[in-house]
């Protein structure tokens, strides 16, 4: 048996174990939460998270990174779901709240998952495609907007990024310095997320009314105010690619090298996870007990 093999065992049993715990004190927030990093370590899957507003081009962002058209890539303001892209044989698998799931086989048009993404009772989309240019033991999340009101988009968007390994946030140029990204940002640096930025749509900018080095640098100052110190901004746009301040190139480089790095460090990142679902477990444990008294 490899070290490799005895480690991925471990913590499998590990998590185990602390399934157990959770179920007996019936913290069923946290049960769930490891249940699914028994999943993701028995498919030893690297997970790549996009965030942000419904209108920062989330969506259009993972179309051009993944080099095909494989999400709908209008805002879809109802959907309450996750859509996670992977690699495979082309097929289509719909998780509604209640359990249960639906499988479609073959060829998928994208107004039926836009349709699906309508569905108030759908949980999760997750969509297998052969032309998924990343490793099959990796896979792209998309989550709904943070900017929604719904309390079934932050469900779904909350259980989900405690799985990823990497999350990129992806923010309209002219919404950067909004309160409700420092927010998120923060909560995300808060969980030990390693989280990078994305400042899409630069080709707003207008550099008779500002030089961008110095829209660069107001960026910079502002996320410093926070507290806050992301791994990596980068500055995009899909519509111009003949800026010179544009960066999606750099994105693409960076994702895969990014990716690779995480697979070669797991099971590490689930143990990781696994210890901050511990310390707020007994952080529960200890309001429950001040309750009591």
């Amino acid at each position: 048996m490899t070290r490799t093999t005895m480690d991925h065992e471990t913590t499998i049993s590990s998590l185990a174990g602390l399934y157990r715990l959770f179920t007996e004190n019936k913290d069923t927030e946290n049960s769930a939460k490891v249940r699914q990093l028994i999943e993701k370590a028995e498919a030893k899957e690297v997970q790549l998270a996009f965030c942000g507003h419904f209108s920062a081009g989330k969506s259009t962002m993972i179309n051009h990174l993944v080099g095909k058209k494989i999400l709908p890539s209008s805002p879809i303001p109802t959907s309450a779901n996750v859509v996670k892209v992977k690699s495979g044989k082309e097929a289509i698998k719909v998780f509604f709240f209640d359990g249960t799931y639906m499988e479609f086989e073959g060829a998928y048009d994208l107004k039926e998952i836009k349709a699906f993404c309508k569905e108030g009772d759908i949980k999760e989309i997750h969509i297998m495609s052969e032309h998924f240019p990343l490793a099959d033991d990796c896979a792209v999340i998309d989550t709904p907007g943070i900017d929604s009101t719904d309390d079934a988009h932050r469900v779904s968007t909350q259980s989900t990024l405690h799985l990823a390994d990497i999350i990129v946030y992806v923010m309209d140029y002219n919404h950067v310095q909004s309160q409700e990204n420092f927010l998120f940002v923060r909560k995300m640096a808060e969980m030990g997320k390693r989280l990078y930025l994305i400042v899409n749509m630069i080709d707003k900018h207008d550099s008779a009314e500002l030089a961008f080095a110095d829209f660069k640098a107001s960026v910079s100052h502002a996320f410093s105010q926070w507290n806050i110190e992301p791994e990596g901004i980068f500055y995009t746009s899909l519509r111009d690619f003949s800026m010179p301040e544009n960066q999606i190139k750099q994105v693409q480089h960076f994702i895969q090298e990014r990716i690779e790095f995480e697979r070669s460090r797991l099971p590490e990142p689930i143990r990781e996870a696994s210890l901050r679902l511990a310390e707020d477990h007994a952080t529960i444990n200890e309001e429950r007990l001040g309750d009591e008294t």
